[in-house]
């Protein structure tokens, strides 16, 4: 009996590959990344796609990263090109250009930004929908419920414990109107 008689196929010989074949590929490849992505690297397209895992949802909703300019030959202590869409908002960016500066540079590891250059452009929708996290909320509480509050805390001796308990009991109050519209 033969092999051919029965039909039976050997496996093929695996190829063996090596690192020249990754470098080959590489070296094709370069030139059309470098025109995609220009001089800058992958710096700019990180912060553009990962721009509110950086400073957050809040400050991502209203501000858009457009590039970074850096000096000749140098990667770092870069200018961050950021647009805005009105001048209100690019007031609050100029509050919170250290913590932004802090958030973008523990990002990457190093100091790859060290100054912000704010571009206002009135095309960059905003987003409503998401509130300020620090916002104030509405005081729903009635005056019988307030009264509640501040009878049921009226024996608590310690002024801050009782602080405390009158802000929870205007919390509950008010998750309490809130759900019920």
């Amino acid at each position: 009996m033969t092999e051919n008689e029965f039909d039976i196929k050997q496996p093929a010989p695996k190829e063996e590959r090596s690192t020249f074949d990754l470098t080959a590929l590489a070296k094709t490849l370069s030139p059309i990344t470098k025109k995609l992505f220009g001089k800058k690297g992958f710096m700019e397209i990180d912060i553009l796609t990962n721009w509110d895992k950086i400073v957050g949802k809040e400050l991502a909703n209203y501000s858009f990263p457009q590039k970074i300019d850096f000096k000749r030959e140098e990667k770092n202590n870069g200018v961050l090109l950021l647009q805005v869409p009105t001048g209100a908002f690019a007031l609050e960016i100029k509050h919170r250009e250290n913590f932004i500066l802090e958030k973008i540079n523990a990002y990457f590891g190093y100091k790859a930004v060290s100054q912000i250059k704010i571009v206002q452009n009135s095309a960059i929708p905003l987003y409503e929908d998401t509130p300020i996290e620090n916002a104030p909320k509405p005081d729903l509480v009635t005056v019988e419920e307030n009264a509640f509050i501040e009878d049921v805390s009226s024996e608590i001796k310690n002024q801050k414990l009782k602080e405390i308990l009158i802000k929870l009991g205007h919390s509950i109050f008010n998750d309490n109107h809130l759900n019920e519209k």
